[in-house]
């Protein structure tokens, strides 16, 4: 059955719902022979593989050991730094790795950061001018959470742009770009550019310890064994990739999604008070994660499936999203739903580390957007969305806009 579901056909990477809708119905757990794994597609099951501990996260090493021919030694390198980010760890090294940080993203933390947050996103939208035409990815949902994390970092506000083209390039081999013939190359080229600049920032923060996250890795003593420089080095990668790549698709496909549905903005508009509940629902139904991999430990049954030992599994969050069975009017967007058990940050002891921080950059974008800007009208034909099977981004996202303030 999985034969039928090409998911590398065009038409599904631009509105992947009716395929799920059918997979759901028809064959909710299958060998999708396109992707070479099993496609996990229903909430329960969903949530079942990324809580299930008989389902690990540590595909790297596999994936590397696999490789063969011109690019063998490209892959190696790229496993190697990625391989050491705690979303690639089982227990225990996952857990020493997510000791260091947790504390870092806590409620208390994260509300103290919101000014900061608050400061940036203003500081750009100031530098749009009287702009009536943007792009919202390129202008505001990139640099924002870029500048939030190289702040947090360590990074000088003058290199963030480096970390925004690493983390795009970087992105086409850990999303899984469908059809980027150079991804190896691009990816390879840009990790090797950031792991050179975060060596020489570590080295730095070792000379000149300063109040961020850079030099808690470095100096706490907490945890049994301190992290050596690879590891902080890896994890700063991490923190790059995961903050700046998620957040951007947040803002981005919840603006989309509220372009799709002018009553839900014009909803929002009328009442800032609905801007957190907005921002659940954009994580619901336009995530920021589109489906996440695992490697099957051992033979599981799931779904009536039997799944062996060694085989990758593919969970669509994107499709759990929209289960009837969970979520009343699952294809319908409401910005006042209650109890949206949406699963976009993950579940289990890999639930997101950073979040409360997407959280806040989400809020505080949508709140500055919308204080700043009325009128938002899409211009031009709809969009492309990018063709990573991991995350869902858009290519970008052209509006017209007209400033709250303008006669």
């Amino acid at each position: 059955m999985g034969e039928a579901f090409d998911l590398l056909a065009p038409g599904v990477i631009q509105d992947p719902q009716p395929t799920f809708a059918k997979m759901r119905r028809d064959a909710p757990v299958h060998w999708n022979e396109s992707v070479k794994g099993w496609f996990v597609t229903r909430y329960f099951d969903v949530r079942t593989v990324m809580r299930d501990r008989r389902f690990s996260v540590e595909k790297m090493s596999p994936f590397a050991d696999q490789a063969t021919g011109s690019k063998q030694q490209q892959i190696a390198f790229l496993t190697e730094i990625l391989g050491g980010w705690m979303v690639f760890k089982d227990p225990p090294a996952h857990t020493r790795l997510r000791q260091v940080l947790q504390g870092a993203f806590m409620p208390k933390p994260m509300a103290a950061l919101r000014p900061q947050v608050e400061a940036i996103a203003a500081e750009i939208l100031d530098g749009l001018g009287d702009r009536t035409k943007i792009d919202l990815l390129s202008d505001f949902a990139v640099p924002l959470p870029a500048t939030v994390i190289g702040d947090l970092c360590g990074v000088p506000r003058d290199k963030v742009g480096n970390l925004r083209s690493w983390s795009d390039d970087i992105a086409k081999f850990v999303l899984q770009g469908r059809s980027t013939p150079d991804k190896y190359d691009r990816s390879h080229a840009a990790l090797a550019e950031c792991v050179t600049f975060y060596r020489d920032l570590v080295a730095d923060h070792r000379a000149n310890p300063r109040d961020n996250l850079t030099s808690l890795m470095i100096e706490d003593g907490e945890i049994g064994k301190p992290l050596d420089d690879d590891e902080i080095v890896s994890t700063l990668v991490l923190i790059l990739f995961a903050g700046h790549e998620t957040t951007t698709n947040l803002i981005t496909r919840g603006m989309f999604t509220l372009l799709q549905n002018p009553d839900q903005l014009a909803l929002l508009e009328g009442d800032r008070l609905l801007v957190p509940s907005a921002v659940e629902e954009f994580l619901r139904a336009e995530g920021p994660i589109a489906t996440i991999v695992r490697l099957a430990l051992e033979d599981v049954e799931i779904g009536g499936q039997n799944i062996k030992k060694g085989d990758r599994v593919f969970a669509a969050i994107d499709s759990a999203a929209h289960d009837p069975d969970v979520f009343q009017n699952a294809d319908s967007v409401d910005i006042t739903r209650r109890r949206n058990r949406h699963m976009a940050f993950g579940k289990g002891i890999h639930l997101c580390l950073g979040a409360p921080l997407a959280r806040l950059e989400g809020q505080v974008a949508f709140e500055a957007l919308l204080d700043r800007y009325t009128d938002f009208q899409l211009r031009g034909p709809v969009p492309f969305w990018r063709d990573e099977l991991i995350a869902r981004g858009l290519r970008n996202l052209p509006l017209t806009v007209r400033q709250r303030n303008a006669t």
